[in-house]
């Protein structure tokens, strides 16, 4: 899969030291929207802690790193990822419509690369052309919505031309930070290069206001499958019955929980890390509170390139059997052992 001689994201800044990767500090209009509404509510905290800077965001610990996926390892170009056998990550740009500070490709998106130029993005074309196995593709970056509208068309029209099969992922907050970016005009297009999915990124029942959920339905009306991901986090969404209303509230707009994430070893991150045993204590309360549509897997992505480990098996062993630390030693997806310390 991967190919050498294409480097790595830290070609641009060759520190070694984690904590240069300092992520910029943008509010969307949208969601100060979302944070006014829930003022004076345990809400307005959840909100404003996602995205304004805090002091422990300065604190790197040891176990962190500006790629905690380990990325780089399976870059077969420069905007391009191939880890998992049938599906590559594209990363279309490194902007964000806002920054969320526990974001784990901040080693990426601290560098504000702009939208995938058209010399970028031949090389992934004929990488798409040549690799059969290839079977979706994840449109991420950063946010592909940062992108004008003319950018996003034709990057997915070029996709959709040399592979009229591929399954389109479109990954975005773009629906919580920057609801009229999904314009009948940019929706009906994504309806023409199907079969696509829409994955947001929602963590909060506060974020889904009335701008976010009419955003929502106009992708929903034109035929376009909807699944979300969530990230748990520490002093946000780390309490059971504000999940399960997340998740049941996502299911009643027609969107399908997909994943609730452990949140990754991103430097400056630790603050929001809920320990692994009380991750999993959550999940399993989930499981009681929620129905299979509405429970999503539980997963953590093992550090240097181990891919998904599923926690939701992890959690239904036998609380006797359970392992007593925060440290999950477990093979990744190349057989290789990983370890992960929350």
């Amino acid at each position: 899969m991967p190919k050498d001689g294409f480097g790595d994201w830290r070609e641009a800044n060759p520190s070694d030291d984690p904590g240069a990767f300092s992520l910029p500090v943008s509010v969307p209009a949208a969601y100060r929207v979302l944070i006014n509404a829930a003022l004076g509510t345990p809400a307005e905290a959840a909100l404003r802690r996602q995205v304004e800077p805090s002091d422990p965001e300065g604190v790197v610990s040891p176990n962190e790193s500006a790629d905690p996926l380990g990325e780089a390892r399976y870059l077969v170009t420069p905007r391009l990822v191939h880890q998992y056998r049938n599906r590559v990550l594209l990363l279309s740009s490194g902007r964000c419509l806002g920054y969320c500070r526990y974001c784990f490709r901040r080693g990426y998106t601290s560098r504000a690369e702009g939208f995938i130029g058209e010399d970028e993005l031949e090389p992934v074309l004929s990488y798409l052309s040549s690799n059969g196995e290839v079977e979706e593709i994840l449109v991420s970056g950063g946010d592909p919505l940062t992108g004008t509208e003319e950018e996003l068309r034709y990057l997915l029209a070029r996709i959709r031309s040399v592979r009229p099969s591929l399954v389109i992922r479109l990954c975005t907050r773009a629906p919580i930070f920057a609801p009229e970016r999904l314009s009948e005009s940019l929706v009906g297009f994504l309806r023409g290069v199907r079969p696509l999915w829409l994955i947001p990124h929602v963590n909060h029942p506060a974020e889904l206001g009335s701008a976010q959920r009419a955003a929502f339905a106009r992708v929903l009306d034109a035929g376009i499958p909807i699944q979300s991901q969530t990230v748990l986090l520490k002093g946000i969404n780390d309490e059971p019955r504000v999940l399960a209303t997340l998740f049941n509230q996502l299911v009643a707009l027609g969107i399908k929980p997909g994943y609730l994430f452990q949140c990754d070893l991103a430097p400056g991150t630790a603050h929001f890390r809920v320990p692994l045993s009380d991750g999993l204590s959550i999940w399993r309360e989930l499981r009681r509170l929620c129905s299979g549509l509405s429970l999503p897997v539980y997963a953590v992505d093992l550090p240097g390139g181990g891919g998904k480990y599923p926690l939701s098996e992890l959690a239904l062993i036998e609380a006797d059997r359970m392992p007593n630390s925060d440290t999950l030693r477990v093979t990744g997806i190349d057989g290789k052992v990983y370890t992960y310390r929350a």
